[in-house]
């Protein structure tokens, strides 16, 4: 790993760390230009890195022979353009077979040829040709081509791009391009369009092509691949294969973060960054947690949203979201993320931030973090902040989902039932944390609960169909009539 900046937010923010076990309340942590520091000692780094050298003029018609040649040849013949592009002309072509591969009234076997001499020179210029290409092409057979050639490369800086056009990409032969290359550069984040593509793909041969991927990928990890989507999701994403991140990846995601600033703030690019970075393995949360700690209030926010998102797979992020806390402007989303990412140390904490005396909000986020973490040792705060005939109903809301995902729904289905009839009570919510609970009840095969559950789910709307408020609101009374006919009953009383 490459020498890194450091800046007061972040030696202060590891310095605090510690084993996140005291839950009292520290003052809030210095700040510093995290964000700014680390982009210019990475750009620091890579400007020691020469940029490729111009072709010589004479060579021209050499480059253009070789794509000819390689369009043309089949079995071992290909052999001769792909060795003499590697080993005699190298990254001088990178230019000459941009023009190629970005003529669109070149023919379009000379186009996949320039794309596939740009791939063997696995160069970082070379690749940036073929990204623009998958970001821009018009023709889905040359965004999934190039998308290809990009995952025979080493060239991990095109990762985030990847995910950001596997976001919109439209075409279902290009998903399954996108997300080989994302599986060959150890990121996972394209499994879902995969898992997608193998059960609903438009044809057999799209079916067979994404199943054999997912085994590939299932293979090289030694698992199922049943089981590559829960370890992704989970803090076991580290047993699956893992990336030694490039200088240039990191400098990539880095640039990501900085979206995230005040400075740069625009609504798609934030969302982008988040959604990209979210959807990066578990070493991008131990290279962005010290971000928490930037002196731009939008950079901790939205790293701190990051981290939530990417849940489990961003343990080891814990510890500086534990110090994240105690910044005031930051503390609700740090509970949030806390809770997700489930890390241990930090339940005597969320606990001491449900109490009252604390900000609103954030004993909201406190109490559901306390639920999420699904550790028992929650349960004394969570049951002293649900007073319903003392404490606001969103409180006490959050409290009583968290008992639900504890298994202590007992103690609160009937107000939950109640709050299915009130119009003026987060119905919905409660709908959630109520379906939740006759649903482990069901698994635990607990006396009522399989039938419960089953005409529970017997009163929803038919699927695919968006229902209009009122239908909403009849359909929760409807399942609180049915839940108080038979709650005595679940609770065995």
């Amino acid at each position: 790993m490459s020498p890194r900046a450091w800046t007061p937010g972040l030696v202060l923010l590891l310095a605090a760390c510690g084993d996140g076990s005291d839950p009292e309340l520290s003052p809030a942590p210095e700040l510093g230009p995290v964000v700014r520091e680390r982009l210019a000692e990475l750009e620091r780094q890579l400007a020691t890195v020469e940029d490729p050298p111009g072709l010589e003029p004479g060579r021209v018609e050499e480059v253009d022979g070789l794509v000819t040649m390689l369009a043309s040849s089949k079995g071992a013949l290909r052999e001769v353009p792909l060795e003499a592009i590697r080993e005699d002309i190298g990254p001088a072509a990178i230019g000459r077979l941009a023009e190629h591969v970005a003529d669109s009234a070149r023919e379009t076997n000379l186009r996949l040829a320039a794309a596939e001499l740009l791939g063997v020179l696995d160069h970082p210029s070379a690749a940036e040709v073929l990204m623009r290409q998958v970001e821009q092409a018009s023709e889905p057979w040359m965004r999934s081509w190039c998308a290809w050639y990009l995952g025979d490369t080493t060239q991990d800086q095109v990762v985030p791009r990847l995910l950001r056009r596997l976001r919109y990409e439209k075409d279902p032969a290009t998903f399954l391009w996108l997300g080989r290359a994302l599986l060959n550069f150890e990121n996972y984040g394209g499994l879902a369009a995969l898992e997608d593509l193998a059960t609903r793909g438009e044809d057999d041969n799209q079916r067979r092509t994404a199943a054999e991927l997912l085994q590939a990928a299932a293979d090289r990890a030694d698992f199922e691949p049943s089981e590559l989507a829960g370890l992704w999701a989970s803090q076991r994403a580290g047993e699956l294969p893992q990336p030694t991140p490039t200088l240039r990846l990191r400098h990539e995601i880095w640039k990501l973060v900085n979206e995230l600033s005040e400075e740069h703030f625009q609504l798609r690019g934030v969302d982008d960054a988040r959604h990209v970075l979210s959807n990066m393995g578990p070493w991008v949360a131990r290279e962005i947690a010290p971000a928490l700690g930037d002196s731009d209030a939008h950079v901790r926010l939205h790293t701190a949203q990051v981290l939530e998102r990417m849940g489990p797979r961003a343990v080891s992020s814990g510890p500086a979201l534990l110090v994240a806390l105690a910044d005031p402007s930051l503390a609700p989303a740090a509970a949030e993320a806390l809770g997700r990412v489930g890390h241990p140390p930090a339940v005597p904490a969320l606990a001491a931030r449900t109490v009252p005396g604390q900000a609103h909000e954030l004993r909201v986020a406190a109490l559901r973090a306390l639920g999420r973490t699904g550790l028992a040792e929650g349960l004394p705060s969570l049951r002293a902040a649900f007073q319903p005939d003392t404490e606001p109903t969103d409180l006490c809301q959050a409290a009583a989902t968290a008992l639900v995902l504890l298994d202590a729904g007992d103690e609160v289905a009937p107000w939950l039932a109640q709050q299915l009839a009130d119009p003026l009570a987060d119905g919905e919510g409660a709908e959630l944390a109520l379906e939740t609970w006759l649903w482990r009840g069901s698994e635990a095969e607990r006396k009522g609960f399989g039938a419960a559950l089953e005409a529970w789910r017997a009163a929803a709307g038919p699927p695919g169909v968006i229902p209009s408020l009122d239908q909403v609101r009849e359909r929760l009374v409807q399942r609180g009539q049915q839940l108080n006919e038979v709650l005595a009953g679940l609770l065995g009383t």
